[in-house]
């Protein structure tokens, strides 16, 4: 399929193409990685985060906020020809409304199905390939287009509850190393988060490093009262209540 103003030619040669938007913006073609101007990669990545056709005039609109009618409605045609030049297999048209291309194997697509699989039933399989989603950690991180701010949350968020998923699981099946590297890659994304700090202190509990495991209470109490100015939740004392008493010994 071809729309206006793209050639109706391929530099590709049928091999795949993956759109990488967690960490930088990376357009892999045929194993290559390919350079494209920023308005393609704003057009690539809108329609991607959309996962529906879009009509031109809204994706016009979208992207070129401050440009008047006809301008943005210019600038979309003459990127959608450098999107063409790049690979005409990257987009798909039906009438006025414009996607991705679904054999555009797109990561945060494919990275959102397995934290959705993780937080709802972690196997083994799963929980093995984890170290996928604490490498991939922010939505484009240096953009600030409000329709990235929007899908940056969301997918912070849902990694966020995944990681905590997969590390309960793992403590559940005594894997207290691969858990505690969950649990840290969560705190790493958001220090405040308690729930993420009490998986922390569970993993050391569990592994006998209570002196650890009560350090590790302490600062996240400081942290918790410099920056809100509240106490940690109850969840999170029990877990460090028995280590308080008379006769434990620290390690």
């Amino acid at each position: 399929m071809t729309w206006e103003g793209t050639p109706h030619h391929t530099t590709g040669t049928g091999g795949p193409v993956r759109l990488a938007l967690t960490g930088e913006f990376q357009l892999t073609v045929d194993g290559r990685w390919l350079t494209v101007p920023h308005s393609v990669e704003r057009v690539l990545a809108y329609l991607a985060l959309a996962e529906r056709p879009v009509s031109r005039t809204k994706l016009a609109s979208a992207l070129w906020l401050v440009s008047s009618e006809q301008q943005a409605a210019n600038n979309l045609r003459t990127t959608l020809w450098r999107v063409g030049r790049a690979d005409a297999r990257l987009l798909s048209a039906d009438s006025d409304r414009l996607r991705l291309s679904p054999t555009v194997r797109v990561d945060l697509v494919e990275l959102s199905g397995f934290a959705q699989r993780l937080i709802h039933d972690p196997q083994a399989d799963d929980l093995s390939r984890l170290p996928l989603l604490i490498e991939h950690a922010e939505l484009l991180p240096d953009w600030d287009d409000e329709w990235v701010v929007a899908d940056r949350e969301r997918f912070r968020l849902l990694r966020l509850e995944a990681l905590e998923r997969a590390a309960s699981a793992l403590i559940a099946r005594g894997r207290l190393g691969e858990a505690l590297v969950a649990a840290l890659a969560s705190v790493q994304s958001e220090p405040l988060r308690e729930s993420a700090s009490r998986l922390v202190v569970q993993v050391h509990v569990a592994e006998g490093n209570l002196a650890e495991a009560l350090r590790w209470y302490r600062e996240y109490r400081t942290l918790l009262g410099r920056e809100l100015g509240i106490e940690p939740s109850r969840l999170m004392r029990q877990l460090v209540e028995p280590l308080l008493r008379p006769g434990v010994t620290m390690q």
